[in-house]
């Protein structure tokens, strides 16, 4: 996705998300702004202030343990400074998740993630998984 001079919070969270989904890790990293960067995952990190420890974070939890992922979004509110997004993401279990092996089975959880934008640039997000729903 092409970004305008000026883009929305919406645009911008939808270019850096699309970028991450795809694995481009790059790419996201040149929307992010690495000096302002915070971000959380309650339940899974602390606040972290480095994009590069977090996305090693992403990686290991979003990534590596899941296979044919797929995000839906569910509710969506921008903000002036913020994009609100409710998403399901359904997966199949296929590597270590928070020291369960692997399961083999196929998963549905929620996702509630705040990403903040400043200046043209995402500056982080706090993002809260339903890891009771996961574990079930």
């Amino acid at each position: 996705m092409e970004l305008t001079a000026d883009p929305t919070p919406l645009e911008l969270y939808r270019a850096w998300n699309d970028r991450l989904l795809a694995g481009d890790i790059k790419g996201a990293a040149e929307l992010i702004d690495a000096e302002h960067w915070l971000e959380k995952c309650l339940g899974l990190t602390e606040w972290l202030t480095d994009f590069e420890v977090a996305v090693g974070h992403y990686v290991r939890n979003m990534v590596t343990p899941w296979a044919d992922l797929s995000m839906t979004e569910e509710e969506l509110v921008e903000g002036a400074d913020a994009v609100t997004v409710r998403f399901r993401v359904e997966a199949t279990h296929v590597g270590e998740f928070l020291g369960l092996p692997a399961t083999g089975r196929r998963v549905a959880f929620q996702v509630i993630r705040i990403v903040r934008v400043a200046g043209g640039r995402v500056t982080g997000q706090w993002a809260q998984l339903d890891l009771w729903g996961i574990h079930q």
